[in-house]
């Protein structure tokens, strides 16, 4: 009934307030189609909500679960750029770590390269 809602801001602000779940209670519909109505806003305003909350929880996630990979790849391009490094130097620097010449890097000749670059 309009004598409940008089006005399209007061409309407004009963929207707003149910859409964020406040629910300050100073509007509230009272014919039972206004019930109804404000009712399915509310769930639709949660499924709504529930997606882009669900690609950002899962952006942090990753990034949560990478966070050491990422802090030591920032650590070894500093390094890098200090001592006048380019990335065409890395495969060099891999050869070189290289001890026993089977073309790829073993746990202790990784952990060995890590070291002498201060990485850990």
């Amino acid at each position: 009934p309009r004598e409940n809602i008089n006005s399209v801001p007061t409309a407004f602000w009963l929207t707003l307030v149910t859409m964020t779940t406040v629910g300050y209670g100073d509007v509230v519909p009272t014919s039972t189609a206004g019930v109804i109505i404000t009712g399915v806003l509310v769930v639709v305003t949660v499924l709504y909500m529930a997606i882009p909350l669900g690609i950002i929880g899962n952006a942090f996630v990753v990034v949560w679960t990478e966070r050491d990979r990422l802090l030591l790849l920032a650590r070894a391009r500093y390094r890098l750029r200090a001592w006048g490094y380019c990335a065409s130097d890395i495969p060099l620097l891999f050869r070189c770590s290289d001890v026993n010449d089977k073309g790829g890097l073993e746990c202790a000749e990784f952990c060995r390269l890590m070291s002498r670059m201060q990485l850990g």
